[in-house]
C-alpha cells in the first residue's frame, strides 16, 4: 500500500500544479517543489503532535469525515485567500504558521503560504482514507505518522528536503514559544495595535465608505509588507502573520470607544511587548506608526471630485501625533 506522502504527491497532478502556478504567478515546477516540501512538514508536525496519547486522541478526533482530499481543484478558488490553515477548529500550526511558510518560501523563492491552505485538507483527506481502510485507532494513527516521518527524514535521497522540513518546524516552534509568552487577552491587544491606529486616524477625519476602503487597504498593505520583511520567528512575523484583525475593526465600529481609551490600549500593547519581548518593541512601534501614516495618506481630505484637497488633514495629523505619543 502506498504511503500517505506518496498518495499525497500523486494528487498534485500537472493540472493542479499548473492552475496553482497561474494563480500564484510562478512556474508549475516550483509549485510541485512547494507541495513536495509542505507535505513532509505537515507529516512531521502531525508525528510530533501525536507522540503523546493525548495528542494522538486529539488529532484522531479532528480528522475530517470526508476523505475527498479537501476538494482538490475546487480548493483553488480559495488558494489566494487569507487565514491560517485549519485542523478541526484550530490553526494547524498554531502561531507558527507564518514562520513555517516563510522558512519554506525563503528556500524556494516564492510565497508558499497559499499552498498550505490547499495542501493541508488534501493531506488530511489522504490520512482519513488510510485510517478508514486500515481501521486505525488513535494509537495506530500515531504509529503510522511516526513510521512514515522517520522513513522520509532518514532517507538519504531526501536529505535536502529533510533539512528544510527540520528548519521549518524549528521556526514554527520558536514562533509558538513567543506566542506562549502572552495570554489570550494580551495577544489580542498586541494584535489589535494597527487596527486601533487605523480606527483612530479614520474617525479623526471621516472620508466616507470609499475612503475608508482605501484606508483599510493601506493599513493592510503596510502590515503585510512589514510581516514579509520581518524575520520569520519575530513577534511581527508571528502576531501579524494572518494580516489585520478585521473583526477587531468591526468591534470598534460598534463600540465607538473614546480616543483616550484607544490610546490607552496602544500604550498597553507596546508596554506588554517591551516587558515580554523587548527586542521587538521598536519594530512594533514602527509597524503601527507606518500603518497609521499610510491610512492618513490613503485619501485626500477636502477638494472636489479628486481635485485639490489635503493628503493629510490637520485632524489626521493630530491623530498621528496621538499614536506616536501613545507608543512611547
Amino acid at each position: 500500500m502506498a504511503g500517505i506522502l506518496d498518495t499525497f504527491t500523486s494528487l498534485v497532478t500537472s493540472d493542479l500544479a499548473g492552475k496553482a502556478g497561474r494563480a500564484l504567478g510562478v512556474d508549475q515546477s516550483l509549485v510541485a517543489q512547494g507541495f513536495n516540501s509542505i507535505g513532509p512538514v505537515i507529516l512531521g508536525s502531525l508525528a510530533r503532535t501525536t507522540a503523546t496519547p493525548a495528542g494522538a486522541t486529539s488529532v484522531f478526533g479532528k480528522l475530517p469525515q470526508d476523505a475527498g482530499g479537501g476538494g482538490l481543484l475546487s480548493g483553488l478558488t480559495d488558494l489566494l485567500g487569507g487565514g491560517a490553515p485549519q485542523l478541526g477548529g484550530g490553526s494547524f500550526f498554531g502561531a507558527g504558521t507564518n514562520a513555517i511558510a516563510q522558512t519554506i518560501s525563503s528556500k524556494l523563492g516564492f510565497n508558499v503560504r497559499p499552498l498550505l491552505n490547499l495542501a493541508i485538507p488534501m493531506l488530511l483527506g489522504v490520512i482519513t482514507k488510510s485510517v478508514k481502510s486500515q481501521n486505525l485507532n488513535a494509537q495506530g494513527l500515531a504509529d503510522m505518522f511516526r513510521t512514515e516521518n522517520d522513513a522520509f527524514m532518514k532517507n538519504p535521497a531526501n536529505k535536502e528536503t529533510a533539512t528544510l522540513v527540520h528548519s521549518a518546524l524549528v521556526a514554527g516552534d520558536k514562533a509558538n514559544a513567543l506566542r506562549a509568552m502572552f495570554d489570550e487577552a494580551e495577544w489580542q491587544k498586541v494584535r489589535s495595535g494597527p487596527v486601533t491606529a487605523l480606527y483612530h486616524v479614520a474617525t479623526a477625519s471621516p472620508s466616507g465608505p470609499i475612503g475608508l476602503m482605501k484606508e483599510f487597504t493601506a493599513a493592510t498593505d503596510a502590515v503585510s509588507e512589514a510581516t514579509k520583511a520581518a524575520p520569520a520567528t519575530s513577534l511581527i512575523g508571528t502576531v501579524f502573520g494572518d494580516g489585520l484583525a478585521r473583526e477587531q475593526f468591526t468591534v470598534l465600529e460598534k463600540q465607538h470607544p473614546a480616543p483616550k481609551a484607544l490610546m490607552d490600549d496602544l500604550h498597553d500593547s507596546v508596554t506588554l511587548i517591551a516587558s515580554k519581548s523587548p527586542a521587538d518593541a521598536q519594530a512594533y512601534r514602527e509597524v503601527v506608526l507606518n500603518a497609521a501614516r499610510r491610512v492618513a495618506e490613503a485619501s485626500k481630505e477636502g477638494g472636489f471630485l479628486g481635485i485639490g484637497g489635503t493628503r493629510v488633514s490637520e485632524a489626521e495629523q493630530r491623530a498621528l501625533d496621538d499614536i506616536r505619543n501613545a507608543l512611547t
